[in-house]
């Protein structure tokens, strides 16, 4: 199987620097203009692709349907591509968590009534995520459209290796992924 991972476009969020996590988020039009270019990278290739899975938050499933439109297939939600769950700390600005709660490589956030996703918890799910993929597409070409962070947890459990080894994605950006 191979997985083209696609993050979603640049988002308002993006933009104001936010910790998205669940949060719908809204795409910019550079935000859907990059998708555009995603969408013309996907065809130039000449892949044939099995199917095309998004995260269900609002700004990758739009980013998903620009590239589905554009490639005449129907886009599949799944809860499971979401970002991490920033828990209460959703909708804080990045700088403001770094500097709070950002320490020798590692987040550490207090314990709230809606706690953080860990990043074990983040790594189980990107797993269980590849392993959904294999049993549902076997050897197929998939596009999957994600977050950021939750692409380098995908490629990490590939590889078997910590995400922070893993190059940050730029929004639009279409990384292969062979099992």
């Amino acid at each position: 199987m191979t997985i083209y991972i696609v993050r979603h476009g640049q988002t308002e969020e993006n933009k104001e620097q936010i910790l998205q996590g669940h949060l719908p988020g809204v795409l910019t039009e550079k935000g859907r203009e990059q998708m555009r270019m995603a969408a013309e990278r996907l065809i130039e290739s000449e892949v044939v692709y099995s199917g095309i899975v998004s995260s269900d938050l609002k700004r990758a499933m739009d980013s998903a349907g620009i590239i589905g439109e554009r490639l005449g297939m129907e886009v599949e939600p799944c809860e499971m591509l979401r970002e991490r769950d920033w828990g209460s700390y959703t909708g804080i600005t990045v700088s403001e968590a770094r500097e709070k709660y950002y320490s020798e490589g590692k987040w550490d956030f207090p314990v709230t009534e809606h706690p953080v996703e860990s990043e074990e918890e983040l790594m189980a799910r990107a797993c269980r995520v590849l392993e959904m993929l294999k049993e549902r597409f076997g050897d197929g070409n998939i596009i999957v459209v994600t977050h950021g962070l939750f692409a380098r947890h995908l490629i990490a459990a590939r590889f078997g290796c910590d995400y922070r080894e893993v190059v940050p994605l730029v929004n639009a950006e279409v990384r292969v992924l062979k099992m």
